[in-house]
């Protein structure tokens, strides 16, 4: 199928605010009622710096502490960026799974002739934008319509297309850092181009030779 022109997808919602289903590693700390809630990194939690966080740390901040176990996944009593990362991926699968969901419940809506099909017409009326401007490229058969396979194997094109921006984005990000380009993050690059993450170096550099290597690095999605 030709590339998707645009493609959108469920927003995942930045990791600075607390999900209601589960405590991200990027959550808001209590704050006074005036003030905007001041937002706490999962890696800062890490207070011994040794690359982990335990329950006890985890207790630091409530909303962790309480779904401590879920992003403890090998259940070893401590929490990884290795485990951090896994739990972003879970969650950015599901949402590319609801955008699926999504497209295919606007189809079944938009098919006012309830033929199974959607013409050029009624995408038009249903005022779905990414359709119409991609109607031929998801007409696979180029009947004049898009049945709901075609609008299927398009949702999830889209969906896997906004999956991979997200990992080329992380890659641009790192080459970006990488100033001396020898394919890792010495602390000092990892500090200058993510300041904010700095304090939890140790958190990322997981094998702790001192620097963060492609596989070891990733930031909340929203950045």
């Amino acid at each position: 199928m030709n590339r998707i022109a645009r493609p959108t997808m469920s927003p995942i919602r930045p990791l600075f605010v607390l999900l209601a289903a589960c405590a991200f590693p990027l959550v808001a700390a209590a704050a006074p009622a005036a003030k905007a809630p001041a937002m706490v990194w999962i890696g800062d939690l890490d207070a011994n710096h040794d690359g982990k966080i335990t329950a006890q740390e985890a207790a630091a901040v409530p909303a962790i502490a309480k779904n401590f176990a879920a992003i403890d996944a090998n259940h070893d009593g401590a929490i990884t960026m290795s485990e951090v990362k896994a739990m972003w991926r879970a969650e950015m699968m599901g949402a590319a799974q609801g955008s699926v969901q999504g497209r295919m419940a606007a189809f079944t809506k938009a098919d006012t002739s309830k033929d199974g099909k959607l013409s050029e017409a009624e995408a038009k009326a249903a005022n779905m934008a990414v359709v119409v401007a991609n109607f031929k490229a998801i007409d696979a058969n180029h009947d004049g319509s898009i049945d709901k396979d075609e609008m299927q194997k398009a949702a999830m094109a889209m969906a896997q297309q906004g999956l991979a921006a997200r990992g080329q984005h992380m890659q641009q990000l790192f080459a970006k850092a990488d100033t001396n380009k020898d394919g890792k993050l010495s602390q000092a690059e990892f500090t200058a181009a993510f300041p904010k993450f700095a304090p939890s170096f140790a958190f990322f550099d997981e094998n702790h030779d001192g620097s963060v290597v492609i596989a070891e690095f990733g930031l909340p999605p929203g950045i």
